[in-house]
């Protein structure tokens, strides 16, 4: 709820009381469906949405007396979509909801939508001099609106009817009555938005402040006392000549005048400061470098060991002959082995150092069956093909007690890995696959061999104990079981699926053993022995939305408290405001971003216009509280889409859409996948978004390849054996090193990490020009600027920018301006050229000249 009234009150000293904890407002919304209107008859019933990460389980519905399914969900404001989910893998839309919220789903179809809250489509038009304050929105007990920037300041954020109101100032009550003002970001779904980060002077009275407002409580009106700690700040809404406040509530009567109190979030975000000035690299460690020949996998007879520079498209050694065989029939692709290793990322530690690179993601290390370690065989020890082979056999008597358990030579190596890492300056994170496991682990295989005897019979979702003759050892057991007559169960991938999940609980989210093992093996590898000085930084938990809050709720406590500056980041594609209120992870693989910069970048006869790139934009920088969207992992790929290059080769398909080439025309009305190799306009095209990538909010998170100038389409081919030079020439003559790519990317990082504000500072749109497709935008940190200039088009484009001051600016990404300096173990430098003729403001504006699809970071130089 919100109270406005007239601004004549501003001049008095009103405070506003920043007091205590609270997530965004929400209200609960019921979804209903009658079977009937789908011709349906469910034995189950969920709805999956952008608030539950999409998830099959999270939201179970309730099927009343009268046939129809309901739940009640509370949701924050805004716009959310969904749809309802048959027995776990019918999806449907809502037959009933507003046609006119409906989006595609990039499958085919469309996601339904619900508006909570204010509707804008509902607002009469603007008029001059007047506030249309039903539609001017800020609520501080939101994270999205109000929420702690850095020591003294604050993230707002107010929207407003779009074209309704001119100006949105701040008064910093602390100064008494000196005002800030909102930069206006642009407009999303109807709504212009005002946002930035306000230094309020003081956000923690002082004694001293104290006392001289109780000196200055004279005359007619009398203010409230703050404690020692509190914060205020007001809001001025303009509008030529309407003036109006925006209070909160709650508010109490104080002689005569209403006093509102602000809830807000102040010290209750904890994100790993590091994590801002962070450049991610994602290993996929069985394709990236093979350190250790001794430990290649090849054995299995799911397993084939072939070259590591072989053509990926050629049948090879081992493999049998024919197209189609290589997805289908024999499954080559799925049975290579490379012998990618622990040894080999090791080697590799300078390497990406010399590209800039001081945090790495490791996709799954633990022993699993597949090369991908998605199917968990142990969470306790590293895979043996990663590090010292064989090294499992020579374990005994370990159970799910951690008094059990061992270091083997395999995990021994890992954390001397880390050992590396962090004397080269490097934070490593690694997978945590919580949700489920693999068929070969061993408490669901004495699942398997007990039955409801087994001390393990309750961690996973068993959907029928089968005939008790069969719960005995066997040497083939799934010749049986997930079959007629054998047990069955619930997986990741499908009924009695390689990917059994663990049985979830509504009060802890996961059922009391498997999360107790869970607990204990996050607290093995953060901290070794009781050791965090030795352990990993941090987790990347995939398919969280499956796994219900409160268990990462829990979770995230343990996580803290065994390693205070431990990161925590999920993989939710979709908007992730229920896991990013400062209680659960620290950020999110922001997939959220890719699909932005794909649409605007990489798309061609569906390219979305500046002005739509922009609101896209202002929604991921507003979305989440402003130390967690700085904490973002901004990707563009990864192992679950196609390489980034690829996608300009293939432009106007949805984002991870269509892009499989054993499946890529299912769902797309268009032309079929191109596998081929980029063009040098295609590459100018990539290199453009990296440059994006590398100075826009969030941290940067490039998959492994991306800056050796490699291409695929989606899994399995995205996971090809990393480009070395020192390997080259490889079988296909297409495939080499690209020099230029790399030095580029070493570049770009050079300059975020020289240009503190393109890690931590606000962002503001100065430049949207749809019809030269020009897109600038700034980065501002405590008085320094970084403009941004992105030409979007095939011509060159000179282009004026406001800027204050008359200090010489000059273009970063321009080698005439700044010199590179590389070496190959230190981290990239980048330092202006004397000699540089760089850019002279005049009259407030800044012009440059934009080459086709070019980009210039532009800044003032520090002077020594």
């Amino acid at each position: 709820m919100l109270m406005r009234r007239p601004i004549a009150l501003l001049l008095t000293l009103v405070l506003f009381l920043l007091v205590s904890v609270a997530h965004a407002r929400t209200t609960e919304h019921l979804f209903q469906l009658d079977p009937k209107q789908v011709n349906a008859n469910p034995d189950r019933v969920n709805v999956a949405g952008s608030f539950n990460a999409w998830s099959t389980s999270a939201t179970p519905m309730q099927k009343g007396d009268d046939g129809i399914w309901r739940v009640r969900v509370a949701l924050p404001e805004g716009t959310h979509h969904y749809k309802f989910v048959l027995n776990g893998d019918q999806w449907i839309n809502d037959p009933n909801a507003d046609k006119d919220l409906e989006v595609d789903d990039n499958y085919g179809g469309k996601n339904s939508g619900v508006v909570i809250g204010p509707d804008i489509r509902k607002a009469p038009p603007p008029k001059p001099d007047h506030i249309n304050t039903d539609f001017v929105l800020h609520n501080a007990n939101d994270a999205q609106d109000a929420s702690p920037a850095d020591a003294g300041k604050l993230r707002l954020r107010v929207r407003t009817q779009a074209d309704d109101v001119q100006r949105v100032l701040v008064a910093k009550i602390a100064t008494y009555g000196e005002v800030a003002e909102l930069q206006k970001l642009g407009s999303e779904h109807g709504f212009d938005i005002f946002s930035g980060v306000v230094d309020l002077g003081v956000t923690r009275v002082t004694e001293e402040e104290r006392d001289a407002i109780i000196r200055g409580n004279i005359g007619q009106h009398r203010y409230p006392v703050p404690e020692v700690g509190d914060a205020k700040y007001a809001l001025i809404i303009l509008d030529g000549n309407a003036r109006e406040e925006v209070y909160g509530v709650p508010r109490q009567q104080v002689g005569g005048a209403l006093i509102p109190f602000y809830r807000a979030l102040v010290d209750s975000i904890e994100v790993p400061e590091w994590s801002h000035h962070a450049v991610w690299y994602q290993i996929f460690v069985e394709r990236f470098r093979n350190g250790d020949t001794s430990n290649d996998p090849g054995d299995a007879e799911f397993e084939n060991l072939v070259p590591w520079t072989s053509d990926w498209w050629a049948t090879l050694p081992g493999e049998k002959a024919g197209a189609h065989n290589f997805y289908l029939g024999a499954g080559n692709v799925w049975k290579r082995r490379y012998g990618g290793d622990i040894q080999g990322v090791r080697e590799k530690l300078p390497y990406l150092r010399s590209l800039g690179i001081n945090a790495i993601y490791l996709n799954p290390i633990f022993e699993g069956e597949s090369m991908h370690k998605y199917d968990t065989a142990d969470f306790r020890h590293v895979d043996d093909n990663f590090g010292v082979k064989g090294d499992l056999h020579q374990l005994e008597g370990e159970t799910d007690d951690p008094a059990t358990w061992q270091w083997t030579a395999s995990d021994k190596l890992f954390l001397e890995f880390l050992d590396d890492a962090r004397e080269q300056g490097i934070r490593v994170i690694i997978d945590g696959v919580f949700n489920h496991v693999g068929r070969a682990h061993p408490f669901f295989m004495d699942v398997l061999e007990k039955g409801k005897e087994s001390r393990y019979a309750d961690w996973f979702e068993i959907t029928d104990w089968g005939n008790t003759k069969h719960w005995r050892k066997m040497d083939k057991p799934f010749e049986v079981h997930g079959k007629l007559g054998g047990i069955q169960w619930r997986a990741w991938d499908g009924e009695n699926g390689h990917l059994p999940v663990f049985k979830k609980d509504d009060k802890l989210g996961l059922a009391p053993g498997p999360r107790e093992h869970i607990f204990a093996v996050t607290k093995r590898w953060l901290a070794p022995d009781g050791d965090p000085s030795r352990g990993v930084d941090g987790f990347r938990l995939d398919v969280p939305g499956d796994i219900p809050h409160p268990f990462w709720i829990d979770w995230r406590k343990l996580v803290k408290e065994t390693k205070p500056d431990a990161y925590i980041t999920g993989e939710i594609w979709d908007w992730a405001q229920p896991w990013l209120q400062g209680d659960q992870f620290d950020a999110v693989m922001n997939y959220q971003f890719a699909m932005a910069a794909q649409a605007f970048f990489v798309n061609q006869r569906t390219a979305i216009s500046p002005s739509e790139f922009n609101s896209r934009l202002i929604k991921i920088v507003t979305a989440y509280p402003w130390p967690i969207t700085l904490a973002q992992q901004n990707l563009y790929d990864s192992h679950d889409t196609d390489r980034l290059a690829s996608m300009f080769v293939n432009p106007d398909r949805p984002y991870d859409g269509a892009n499989r080439l054993q499946d890529n025309s299912l769902t797309f009305d268009g032309p079929p996948y191109d596998p081929r190799k980029p063009t040098d306009a295609e590459w100018t095209r990539f290199k453009q978004a990296v440059a994006f990538q590398m100075t826009f909010v969030g941290a940067p998170l490039v998959y492994y390849g991306s800056e050796a100038g490699m291409w695929s389409p989606d899994d399995p081919s995205n996971r090809m054996p990393m480009v070395w030079p020192d390997l080259e020439p490889y079988d296909d003559p297409h495939v080499k090193f690209n020099r230029e790519i790399f030095e580029h990317y070493q570049r770009l990082i050079a300059i975020r990490h020289v240009l503190e504000p393109l890690r931590t500072g606000f962002f503001h749109a100065v430049k949207v020009d749809d019809e030269r497709h020009i897109y600038a935008f700034a980065r501002e940190l405590d008085g320094k600027r970084v403009h941004v200039a992105i030409n979007r088009s095939g011509r060159e484009a000179p282009v004026e920018l406001p800027v204050d001051g008359e200090q010489m600016l000059i273009d970063w990404a321009d080698p005439r301006h700044a010199q590179l300096t590389t070496s190959d173990s230190e981290l990239p430098k980048i330092s202006p050229l004397p000699q540089a003729k760089g850019y002279r403001p005049a009259n407030g504006v800044v012009k440059v000249h934009l080459a086709p699809y070019g980009t210039a970071i532009l800044s003032g130089v520090e002077k020594e």
